[in-house]
């Protein structure tokens, strides 16, 4: 009865139009997908996240610590989906971090965060001044960054070009889809007051005053309506002050009834503000100028497609260059994800099309131009219902997602090329008419093709489970694997027979067809007949092979194979993170920024440089996640560095980077300056590659973790191909506090609050209010403070006079207590200066102090570090260390011994990619179990017996001696780049063409297996039925390895996922001929002398 079921659905479908529907409909769903579906270079990684901010002016760090930190930290802990709590406290201000799991949905992590911190006010200490919560969001990342620079310094700074960029900002924001619209650089317009404190003395006039003057005469009021003639009027008191010139005539004190004028005491300019950020852009050319920039960043919305907004930006872009733009203002595109991501998926549907046109022209030599015909169909029917399947249930276009249809490619032209294959074979017997002699072929197959299909959706459904962020990251893959395949099953089934009957009718070849008259067959038995009539020859044979496994899977532990997380990207850029001496200013940095930029703009693949001195660029997701936008301290700069186009220069970006690094690190060493040379990363960023936490007992000091911590510091120095070692620890910085004799100043009637104002206001600066100006796009300040001349003498503060507050001080008036005459004092008698250092800041992570020690692997790979430096710790020191070629994970360390005390220890696996990698690789390792399992299971289902389904699962570890070998092939064959070795590594997604392979060769082995017990069903001896069967299977077989090899060539190209197409390459290679050889020796050693042979119990049902 099934067998009927199934002969007259397939005739059915055969003489039915749904076959051309189905085409037709999959092809234009396909279509519509490909258009409609937002396109990206990676994934969209969801980690809420959120910074919380607080102001506790006068406290130290410790009782931040105390105070604000640790309380807020328990309860942020408390959240439910919080997965990390960092906190920094620091002098007068604490930072806390709330990280939650990936995937949480951002809206309800921020509303609960949001409750849990205003339902908690009435408990926040009074030492706490302000505190906002600032979401970090990856829709806030810039997908176009514009440099705004001048060609004619003279006329046009980075002031007139920050007006010109905050005008051209308005017309950006109104764009469809835009978010985040920001100015980075620049001078803002400001009125300066600049304080001439001489002129101040001598009319006895204080910054009091001044701030008392400007607030009770800027200020306007409504006075509500009156009446008049039977009309109402509205009524208004006072003004604002418009303009500089009006400012200079404010009466601010009145000496001997005369007024005294802002302008006496004061110089009044309206105009740039003082600079205190330099940014700057410089070209890869003969001309080294570095012309001053600024930029323009514009993020895109959630959902909306990178392509189209980015390339609406830059046409307005243009658009104003052409028609508002002064000549002289220049545009240049440093940052277009949008361009990016086209060119990433354009390239992988190119290399998609390369792909489904090799393997058709491979199946049509192989086999005839027809049966290619109906092979080449197969792939865009199932291609088209993936990327329909990919819209439906919200999946973007990018890498991830076209690497997984051209993963897919073999899988999806497996089935059928098992069905044409099958097809062809019987349309050969005369005895059978052409629809009887396809339905009996495909009912031959369908059993094995729908349970391999099942075990290939198995293997790739345990990858939906990836904890961490590389989890949504390959999500795209996990989904559209099995999808195609499913869909190239229903091909299989629906179209194949249907095409077979309409194409390959002329290919019918009538006549007696005997098997052993072929070729293959002939070299088949040739081959095997001697190793299974020998049982000796039979083990020799599978002890090789077992060496073989053995020795393969000693590779990586002997490190001839390195293991990572992710290989490098090649991007058309980099960044150079600066970190110089504390006390350095802003000027300095910029001067050290432009010594590396002069290095840089001479490497040939250079195309720009820009440099950021005293702020950040505009921020990427790595800089996000690192937090690199709140970099903006003077000391503190960084490099962009565009490449040219990958497609002009022959090294990649990574490369490159190694290249010049130990010239960067010696630039570096001149300005004593700790540098970072930071790569876009290829998946999910990390605060550093390598990074130690060191904690410590609730009893161990703060000052003892960061003692410890050096220790771990010096010991990764001395580590080969470690470099860019740095801590968290800051470096002093110094404080000159003015310390008040509280006692003078109370007898003169003056605050503290006084005097601080004071000082802040004149070296400071201190905001009074904003002019009111209808053109200004942004609020025009007016600022008090010393010039800058005045402010580099603690002398020149001494000076200046504070005035006593009337009331304060009483004094005995003819025996009566009378206010005192308000006195005027300089500070210099009401304290001092002393110096201090500025408290080191406070890190916790997850509640506990921590101090971290960063690294960057150049050359090596992460796990070798860390297991070195691990085995060493606890070590005597050695004489003599050993050499990296002397050392394996059978035997690691480098005899270079270290310690931290009792009561502290070091923990590498809290941050860096090393924990990525441990994560990501145990989740592999878990999916890859789980799904051998169900891949067991679903044998066990088809075959009834234990050890038929092991046999055909004995095709997966032979994958393993195919893909070591190779690797450590292609590691041989790297060269070191200036002195750092360039390993090709065993990765992730080499891992996962692990995964992938296991249902491939599998699905080989189960259509073996099932024609081997169908031979023993029609009574033919064990022998003749496992050579035949093999025979039957050896051009299937072969076909679907090299259509999958053929497919995964392309992918070797890119840098990312070419582990993926190298293991599936060189597994591919070694399971196909093992499989033919291995699975029939071991079936006749393991069921020659067993009843049946190995055939099920419900063998003589027909099936």
């Amino acid at each position: 009865m099934r067998s009927a079921s199934n002969k007259g659905f397939v005739h059915s479908v055969m003489n039915s139009y749904f076959p051309p529907i189905l085409i037709i409909f999959a092809l234009i769903i396909g279509g519509t997908a490909l258009w409609l579906t937002p396109k990206e270079e990676d994934p969209q990684i969801v980690v809420p996240m959120a910074d919380v901010l607080i102001e506790a002016p006068g406290l130290s760090a410790k009782q931040v610590e105390k105070q604000v930190t640790e309380p807020l930290e328990k309860l942020l802990s408390q959240i439910d989906g919080v997965e990390y709590v960092y906190s920094t406290s620091m002098e007068n201000k604490a930072q806390v971090i709330v990280r939650f799991y990936v995937g949480e949905n951002r809206e309800n992590a921020l509303v609960k965060l949001y409750n849990k911190l205003y339902s908690n006010q009435d408990i926040v200490p009074s030492s706490v001044a302000s505190w906002v919560v600032k979401p970090v969001e990856i829709d806030d990342v810039p997908i176009v960054v514009a440099a705004l620079y001048s060609t004619d310094q003279d006329q046009l700074g980075t002031f007139e070009l920050k007006r010109i960029a905050t005008q051209a900002t308005q017309r950006l924001k109104s764009l469809d889809d835009t978010n985040v619209v920001k100015v980075t650089g620049g001078q803002s317009r400001v009125v300066e007051v600049k304080l001439d404190a001489s002129a101040m003395a001598s009319r006895k006039t204080t910054i009091d005053d001044l701030q008392s003057a400007f607030r009770l005469s800027h200020a306007k009021q409504s006075a509500g309506t009156f009446h008049q003639l039977g009309e109402v009027y509205y009524l208004e008191s006072g003004q604002f002050f418009s303009s500089a010139d009006e400012l200079g005539s404010l009466v601010v004190n009145v000496i001997d009834g005369k007024p005294v004028y802002l302008r006496d005491v004061a110089i009044i300019n309206d105009g740039p503000e003082e600079p205190t950020t330099d940014t700057w852009i410089q070209y890869g050319t003969t001309d080294d100028t570095f012309y001053p920039a600024v930029f323009i960043s514009v993020a895109k919305q959630n959902g909306s497609n990178a392509v189209s907004v980015a390339n609406e930006i830059i046409e307005e872009l243009n658009l104003l260059k052409s028609t508002q733009f002064p000549e002289a203002v220049q545009i240049d595109i440093i940052r277009n994800y949008g361009e990016t991501a086209n060119d990433k998926v354009g390239d992988l549907v190119s290399s998609l099309g390369i792909s489904i046109i090799t393997v058709v022209v491979f199946v049509g030599l192989f086999l005839n131009w027809r049966s290619a015909l109906v092979v080449g169909i197969a792939i865009p029917i199932s291609y088209g219902a993936a990327l329909g399947m990919d819209l439906a249930f919200g999946y973007s276009i990018n890498r991830v997602t076209l690497f997984a249809l051209i993963l897919a490619l073999g899988l999806i032209v497996d089935d059928p090329i098992a069905s044409i294959d099958n097809i062809e074979r019987y349309l050969k017997r005369k005895d059978l008419s052409r629809t009887k002699a396809i339905v009996l072929a495909m009912g031959e197959i369908r059993s094995a093709l729908l349970m391999s299909t099942v075990a290939i959706v198995i293997v790739f459904t345990p990858m939906f489970f990836i904890t961490g962020m590389m989890g949504p990251y390959m999500a795209p893959l996990a989904f559209n694997v099995p999808v195609s395949v499913i869909f190239s099953t229903i091909v299989a089934f629906m179209i194949t027979p249907w095409l077979a009957r309409k194409i390959l009718r002329t290919a019918a070849q009538r006549g007696v067809y005997q098997l052993e008259t072929t070729l293959l067959y002939r070299g088949y038995n040739k081959l095997m007949t001697p190793i299974l009539l020998s049982k000796k020859n039979s083990w020799v044979f599978l002890g090789l092979v077992a060496t073989l496994f053995i020795g393969a899977a000693l590779l990586p532990a002997l490190r001839l194979v390195p293991l990572k997380l992710l290989p490098y990207d090649n991007k058309n850029e980099f960044q150079l993170i600066v970190n110089m001496p504390e006390s350095t200013s802003f000027v300095s940095t910029s001067n050290a920024l432009r010594e590396f930029s002069d290095y840089l703009i001479q490497q040939p693949e250079v195309k720009s440089v820009s440099g950021f001195a005293g702020l950040a660029s505009p921020m990427d997701f790595n800089g996000m996640v690192r937090h690199y936008f709140m970099r903006e301290m003077p000391y503190q700069g960084e490099l962009r560095i565009v490449l040219v186009d990958k497609d002009k220069r022959s090294q990649q970006s990574h490369q490159i980077v190694t290249r010049v690094r130990a010239d960067m690190e010696a630039i570096a060493d001149r300005f004593d300056a700790s540098i970072q040379l930071v790569e876009v990363p290829p998946g999910p960023p990390v605060i550093a590659t390598l990074t130690a936490e060191v904690y410590g007992e609730e009893t161990t000091s703060y000052e003892r973790l960061q003692s410890e911590a050096q220790k771990v510091a010096a010991r990764l120095k001395q580590e080969p191909f470690v470099s860019e070692v740095d801590t968290s620890i800051q470096g002093k910085i110094e404080i000159w506090q003015f310390v008040v004799d509280r006692e003078k100043a109370a007898l003169s009637g003056i605050s503290v609050s006084d005097i601080n104002q004071t000082i802040v206001a004149a070296n400071q600066g201190l905001s009074l209010a904003n002019l009111k100006m209808e053109r200004e796009i942004e609020p025009l300040t007016v600022v008090i403070r010393l010039p800058e001349s005045q402010r580099d003498s603690l002398n020149n503060l001494l000076s200046l006079y504070v005035r006593g507050q009337a009331g304060i001080s009483k004094q005995n008036v003819n025996g009566s207590l009378e206010d005192s005459p308000q006195p005027l004092v300089q500070l210099s008698e009401l304290g001092h200066f002393e110096k201090r250092s500025k408290d080191q800041p406070i890190y916790h992570k997850n509640l506990k102090p921590v101090v971290y020690v960063y690294a960057e692997a150049a050359g090596r790979v992460p796990g070798e570090i860390i297991a070195d430096v691990i085995s060493d710790e606890g070590r005597k020191p050695s004489e003599e260390s050993r050499e990296l070629s002397e050392r394996h994970y059978l035997s690691n360390g480098g005899h270079q011994g270290w310690s931290v005390s009792e009561g502290t220890n070091v923990v590498w696996s809290g941050e860096g990619e090393w924990k990525i990698t441990v994560d990501v690789f145990r989740d592999l390792g878990i999916a890859y179990g789980a799904a051998l399992l169900g891949v067991f299971i679903i044998m066990l289902i088809q075959t009834g017996l234990p050890a038929v389904s092991g046999i055909i699962m004995l095709a997966i570890p032979l994958t393993v001696i195919g893909i070591m070998p190779g690797f450590w092939f292609l590691n041989a064959m790297s060269d070191d780049i200036n002195g750092y070795p360039d390993p090709a590594l065993f990765t992730a997604t080499a891992m996962i063409g692990m995964i992938a392979l296991a249902g491939i060769v599998v699905r080989n082995s189960l259509v073996l297996i099932e024609f081997i017990q169908q031979s023993l069903a029609q009574g033919k001896e064990l022998k003749q039925s496992l050579i035949e069967s093999g025979a039957v299977r050896l051009r299937p077989i072969l076909l679907t390895a090299g259509t999958t090899l053929l497919g995964n060539v392309v992918i070797t190209l890119d840098p990312i996922f070419n582990g993926l197409a190298w293991a599936v390459i060189f597994g591919i290679t070694a399971s196909t001929v093992f499989t033919l050889l291995v699975i029939p020796v071991v079936y006749h050693l393991a069921y020659s002398n067993v009843k049946g042979h190995g055939l099920p119990v419900n063998n003589g049902e027909e099936i």
